[in-house]
């Protein structure tokens, strides 16, 4: 049963979200700097007042590099971590004895194919792009994962936070456990979304058709909390109506618009690093700010040199006020010839030498978005194609440089993200059904992730085994006793699961012992055949042979018959 709205009134979920922005603000001056410089129309700064116009650029900002930086570092995380174009998460038994059951593992794996087309269905791959720029940005990220959509054939949709418009708390594990958010809304647009519940002026003005209905000038303070009040669910949510300017609110409606729960929670929100117990992140954002305030610094002063050099400030008689020309094949005509024009100051400005430092600033900011570990064919315009000794290399990098980075991706945002939406799917009947002494068993399942960057990784942990192989094989060439110590049924799974290969390319071990009893079956009938045509072989060499003696003892016989006949007739005796 649920519990009275009391337990989160308004007074007590502003008191709330009022510490948890206080928590918030030690991070703020960062996060106006990286918007300011690096992330213009990002972020948002005032709690209850939308932005009536999102500036694009910054007027502060003339070399863009640091921008452009961080969507190679984007897209590269995009393209080698969850790319659509390939299968980038693998769900799996936690045990080997649920793996050896076909039924299990055949229903795993066609719910997984249905849960990646349920992704590529959804705006999810649009989305996590511009998550992966508020996560290197800012060093925090939300994302919402939610089953609202509007339509039946997608299960459910996602939706980017910016900075600003969110606060929240972590658990022991480290995950969201408390959050508010405030969410924009027009009159109209709060109007159809709770039509029972919003407040009777703002309900009056809608159904009136007041002027400014369609206009963005409310706000909804939405509260989650880790809680199982409502409904036996395990997050609780609580929507309330408020208006106010800047930071802020004041309620419109005593009620709350709604009241209702998740089984999970909605949010997911990842940190790029911590330090200590730091609630929100720090990215490559944060630490690039100093250069690029150097860079627009030395770019503005080049800009300036350059105008000088071009234009530069002059010397000019007084008699000549006013008739100066100095456009270029422009005539100056004066009296007296020591009165000429000249400029103030003779300045000569080192371009080179500005040149290179401006260069080795970029290049700077370019390694510290890991530019360097993505466009590591463009470093050389005159390489050749990549060797696949090279590429290997460059997975080796990327997942020494930022596999701290994937592993908290996957345990803050990939893990319950899947989870969330493969729990979606499973409670809207999207999946095939199982049987009911099964349903338990779907807690425990487990979730890989398989895509480049994360194989790559992954692959660590076959490296030992793989070295491992190769010395023993090389030791087979001394004494072939040696390779009795390697298990291969073991190693090629290990190797299977690392690769994440489906269901099906790997037989069950009941299939391999059958195969192979199969083999030493008839291995050892087509031994016995041989054997016996062997042996029928030896047995007819014997008879023949033994025929042959008897013949050639019979033909022995009828000669020395014949010879004895001959001599009895010449009268020479008996032959011996």
């Amino acid at each position: 049963m649920a519990k009275t709205p009391d337990k989160y009134t308004y007074n007590k979920v502003e008191q709330i979200y009022q510490e948890l922005r206080n928590e918030r603000s030690e991070w703020e001056q960062d996060a106006r700097s990286i918007s300011e410089w690096i992330l213009p129309g990002r972020g948002i700064y005032q709690t209850y007042t939308k932005p009536r116009k999102r500036k694009l650029t910054s007027h502060r900002v003339i070399n863009t590099i640091a921008e452009d930086a961080l969507y190679v570092l984007t897209s590269g995380i995009h393209g080698r971590l969850t790319s659509p174009a390939m299968p980038w998460f693998h769900l799996t038994w936690p045990n080997a004895q649920l793996k050896q059951i076909e039924m299990l593992v055949a229903w795993l794996q066609q719910a997984e194919h249905i849960l990646h087309a349920g992704l590529h269905a959804s705006n999810f791959y649009s989305i996590i792009h511009s998550f992966y720029v508020e996560y290197a940005g800012f060093g925090t990220a939300s994302l919402y994962v939610g089953d609202d959509t509007y339509d039946d054939n997608i299960p459910f949709r996602f939706e980017l936070l910016t900075f600003g418009e969110y606060a929240f708390s972590t658990g022991a594990d480290g995950l969201s456990d408390i959050y508010c958010r405030t969410i924009f809304k027009s009159p109209r647009q709060l109007y159809e979304q709770y039509p029972d519940t919003v407040s009777k002026d703002l309900k009056r003005r809608v159904e009136a058709n007041e002027s400014g209905v369609d206009k963005i000038d409310l706000a909804i303070l939405e509260f989650i909390a880790k809680d199982d009040s409502f409904q036996d669910k395990n997050f609780v949510r609580y929507v309330y109506e408020v208006t106010g300017t800047g930071r802020t609110g004041t309620r419109l409606n005593e009620k709350p618009l709604a009241v209702d729960g998740f089984y999970e929670h909605p949010y997911q929100t990842g940190r790029w690093s911590t330090i200590g117990s730091d609630v929100y992140g720090i990215g490559p954002g944060s630490r690039a700010v100093p250069d690029v305030k150097r860079l627009q610094e030395m770019e503005k002063a080049g800009l300036l040199a350059t105008h000088k050099s071009i234009n530069p400030a002059l010397n000019v008689p007084a008699k000549m006020r006013g008739k100066t020309n100095t456009l270029p094949g422009g005539h100056n005509y004066y009296s007296n010839p020591a009165e000429v024009i000249s400029e103030v100051a003779n300045l000569r400005y080192d371009f080179p030498g500005v040149g290179a430092t401006i260069e080795r600033v970029e290049q700077r900011i370019q390694r510290n978005f890991y530019n360097d570990v993505f466009l590591t064919a463009s470093r050389d315009p005159n390489a050749s194609p990549l060797k696949a000794t090279q590429v290997i290399a460059q997975d080796q990098e990327e997942t020494f440089r930022l596999g701290p980075v994937v592993e908290r991706l996957n345990s803050e945002v990939f893990q319950p993200t899947i989870r969330r939406c493969f729990n979606i799917m499973h409670r809207q009947g999207l999946f095939p059904p199982l049987e009911p002494q099964f349903e338990e068993l779907i807690a425990q399942m487990e979730i890989n992730l398989v895509s480049p960057m994360a194989t790559a990784q992954n692959q660590v942990r076959g490296q030992g085994t793989d070295a491992f192989a190769g010395f023993v094989a090389n030791m087979a060439q001394f004494d072939q006793a040696i390779l009795d110590n390697i298990n291969p049924d073991a190693a090629a799974r290990q190797r299977a699961e690392i690769e994440g290969v489906d269901f099906g390319v790997l037989r069950t071990q009941e299939e391999v012992d059958e195969i192979r009893k199969a083999r030493a079956e008839a291995q050892a009938a087509e031994k016995a055949k041989q054997e016996q045509m062997i042996a029928a072989q030896a047995g007819s060499t014997v008879q023949n042979t033994s025929a042959q003696t008897q013949k050639t003892q019979a033909e022995t016989g009828q000669i020395l018959a014949e010879s004895q006949a001959t001599a009895q007739e010449a009268g020479l005796g008996t032959v011996q």
